[in-house]
């Protein structure tokens, strides 16, 4: 049995893991020479190993690595992981294929691992089916579109492993992603088609002839493969996003083998030197989601002022402003554009409204993301993730920048930024969705329900809010009519999309509705789904800037003893809405962490306005004192009155 190695880890974040078994197995067919069963060349985590993670949930798909010359490997797909996993060394070309039982082939072409990932770290870098069409293509895909050749080819491949799902009943609908097993039964049949297929046969269309004895893709559409190409890429954009936190280090330590992360750092001058007492330096953190429609949002907070001279670090002065100036919310509204899913680029600009009178929104301006994970702002830690010795005018376009106005000074900074917790596909043993299931049979999405969010100061009163997790796996507010800031809960009758606006988010009741985040992925063997939530509006009032389910802890001192700001996981278990012998009017759910306590929520703002408040008591307003009562809490989860289990 391989090694799992979980996807998810980060410098701030605390990951609990939930272990799980079952589905289906491929059998390997041995090439002449190949003794291994392993899903790759070396093992993962050890220098000069790079697994990757297939963003298409295929087990069993063939490769080998140039750099082993004697073995051939399969993709596995571990369902507890929700990923499909290979490995290679650094710098290898992996070759991928379907194989026979015999001699057969469909060649998939030559990935260059470099152009994936370059390094390991601790989170395992996605290979998109993009990837694999540059294989093929030679040639990068430009825009994701129809038009574009490669991504013409990656709609191709879309083709020949969807129509293998709905031969196999994997999939009810063409455009449904769920695991796909290559099984000994498929390789035999494989030994039908003529002659082995070619990578220069998938780019003329002469493939879907040749392996029609196998399987007919013409059962996939151009605009259904498209679909699936772009919710696959997607999928592989989708996660939380945020910049280390540099308050304690100049050097935070990523796994054993990255450091030099600085976070969102910068000054009003060209260089921000600490020397210098008239600086004014500006420094914050935030959390974006990337959602499974491809938007992004979230909330954060930032300091600015001057701080003391001579300084030996940024970390220092980061400290010093945290205790010397109020923290200010920083709110990104839902944004169709950030992450590039083709280049991993952001090439446009994407703000976060900041809540002072005197500044214009902070725009990250620019950055590209390397080994799907990290973003590097300053050139010794750009160096790190790519490699490189020197630095040219060219790679310089790639640093993570932003920018700031306010009415007395230009801020400007460097951005280190990193991708965490990414999504899966949702695996309809446990996501049953008005999208994938068959005619007749139950549903349980959208589902409609109320979240509680109490207070651990308990004389805050509690906020009840209304949310559906839509057919898609996005969650949405679904705040009633007539709402105050303590009940947003649902409407009595307000359990359908009927008259939903997907445009606008306002619903058949006139009201506002605020994207609020997604399901991460699902646990098959314990009926659970994992969410993650931001909430980042004014009408969400006291529980504005709330995280749910992000399995964080970020420190608020350099103590390790005073507080912090906990987020834990939040799992839904669904196991009671999963049984075929449920009747009406026994719908429940029950809401956890990994550790089956009740889920915690965090806001950090109210947590630094709390440091603020210690450090300044005699300064600190009335206002300043209820902000830091709302720093978190527990969050119970509840079915709305109005739902019930669907026939399709």
């Amino acid at each position: 049995m391989k090694n799992k190695y979980l996807l998810l880890f980060a410098l701030t974040t605390l990951m609990a893991t939930l272990s799980g078994c079952g589905g289906e197995s491929a059998n390997i067919i041995p090439e002449t020479y190949d003794s291994s069963t392993a899903n790759g060349a070396c093992t993962p985590k050890m220098n000069g190993c790079v697994e990757f993670a297939l963003d298409y949930p295929l087990d069993g798909l063939n490769f080998t690595c140039s750099s082993d010359t004697t073995n051939s490997f399969i993709s596995i797909l571990d369902l507890s992981d929700g990923a499909a996993t290979g490995s290679c060394r650094t710098g290898d070309k992996v070759t991928f294929f379907i194989k026979g039982e015999k001699d057969k082939k469909i060649n998939l072409g030559v990935v260059e691992l470099n152009k994936v990932a370059r390094l390991s770290s601790g989170q395992v870098p996605r290979l998109t089916i993009l990837d694999m069409a540059v294989g093929i293509t030679q040639q990068e895909a430009q825009v994701l579109s129809k038009d574009d050749p490669t991504v013409r080819v990656a709609m191709k491949l879309a083709k020949i492993f969807q129509a293998l799902a709905l031969q196999q009943n994997k999939i009810d609908t063409p455009t449904d992603i769920q695991a796909l097993y290559i099984t000994d039964a498929m390789r035999l049949k494989l030994e039908l088609i003529l002659s082995s297929v070619t990578s220069q046969q998938i780019i003329s269309d002469e493939y879907v002839n040749m392996i029609k004895p196998w399987v007919d893709v013409s059962v996939i559409d151009d605009d259904q493969a498209f679909e699936v190409v772009s919710k696959l890429m997607t999928i592989a954009t989708a996660a939380v996003y945020q910049p280390e936190f540099a308050l304690f280090s100049t050097s935070g330590v990523l796994g054993s083998l990255i450091s030099g992360s600085d976070g969102l750092v910068g000054c009003n001058k060209e260089v921000c030197d600490l020397k210098d007492s008239s600086t004014k330096y500006l420094f914050g953190h935030f959390m974006l989601i990337t959602d499974r429609q491809g938007y992004t949002f979230g909330s954060g907070l930032q300091w600015k002022g001057t701080a003391t001279s001579n300084l030996a670090a940024i970390s220092s002065v980061n400290a010093e402003l945290i205790r010397k100036v109020k923290p200010v919310r920083m709110t990104a509204p839902a944004q169709a554009h950030w992450i590039n899913p083709i280049n991993k680029k952001i090439d446009q600009d994407y703000q976060l409204d900041v809540a002072d009178v005197n500044s214009q929104p902070l725009i990250i301006s620019q950055g590209k993301l390397f080994n799907d994970y990290m973003m590097a702002g300053r050139e010794q830690f750009y160096k790190i993730l790519t490699n490189k010795t020197t630095v040219s005018s060219e790679d310089l376009k790639d640093f993570g920048r932003w920018k700031q106005s306010t009415t007395t000074d230009e801020f400007k900074g460097s951005l280190d930024l990193y991708k965490i917790f990414p999504i899966t596909y949702l695996d309809k043993q446990v996501f049953q969705s008005v999208s994938n299931v068959k005619s007749g049979d139950k549903y349980i999405f959208p589902m409609y329900a109320d979240l509680t969010f109490k207070f651990t100061n308990t004389a805050v009163p509690a906020v009840k809010l209304g949310i559906v997790i839509d057919q898609n796996g996005d969650i949405r507010s679904n705040i009633k009519s007539g709402s105050t800031e303590t009940d947003m809960s649902t409407s009595g009758n307000a359990c359908t999309e009927n008259s939903f606006n997907q445009n606008t988010f306002v619903d058949q009741y006139g009201v506002q509705q605020y994207r609020l985040g997604t399901v991460a992925r699902a646990f098959t063997a314990n009926k659970l789904l994992s969410i993650r939530m931001i909430l980042g509006h004014d009408k969400f009032a006291k529980i504005n800037g709330a995280l749910v389910g992000m399995n964080s802890t970020i420190r608020t001192s350099s103590d390790s003893s005073t507080e912090s700001v906990v987020v834990g996981g939040a799992l839904l278990d669904l196991a009671s809405l999963l049984d075929p012998a449920l009747t009406s009017g026994q719908a429940r759910v029950t809401f956890t962490d990994s550790a089956k306590q009740p889920v915690r929520w965090g806001n950090s703002l109210a947590s630094f306005q709390h440091v603020y408040n210690l450090a300044n008591a005699n300064a600190a307003s009335d206002a300043d004192k209820a902000l830091a009562t709302l720093a978190g809490g527990t969050l119970d989860f509840t079915l709305a009155p109005c739902y019930s289990i669907a026939i399709k």
